[in-house]
């Protein structure tokens, strides 16, 4: 194993011990998002640290309230990681697709969108604290 893989492998559980241990919405030090502070407005990953909290915790409920998107993203991180890591070439499938970039940037466009409409059922996009 190469030193940029043992690196990756180490920041990897490094984060992910981070945010089993300590919860993003009770560390004030933590930044806050420059999107939401410039614009009032939820950015894509509002809520993203306190979603991964949640599930590294098995509260799959409580993750989807803080953020939907990470049952999107986080399968592509894992496969990524997986694939620097352990030589495969899985993510190649997912992520070098013209089509499914553009599909998942749309994803991700209109879910942008919806959850900064103040009315039901899309206030439910809203971050829970």
């Amino acid at each position: 194993m190469n030193i940029n893989k043992l690196l990756l492998a180490v920041l990897t559980m490094v984060i992910t011990a981070f945010y089993f241990f300590w919860n993003p919405s009770e560390i004030l030090a933590l930044p806050l998002c420059p999107f939401k502070n410039l614009t009032s407005y939820f950015c894509p990953g509002c809520g993203g640290q306190r979603a991964f909290h949640q599930i590294l915790h098995g509260n799959f409920a409580d993750a989807f309230h803080s953020n939907l998107l990470i049952y999107l993203f986080l399968p592509f991180i894992i496969l990524k990681i997986s694939d620097e890591l352990f030589k495969t070439t899985i993510s190649k499938f997912f992520l070098l697709n013209n089509k499914g970039i553009w599909t998942f940037l749309g994803f991700i466009i209109v879910f942008t969108i919806l959850r900064n409409l103040p009315f039901c059922p899309f206030n439910q996009l809203i971050p829970s604290k």
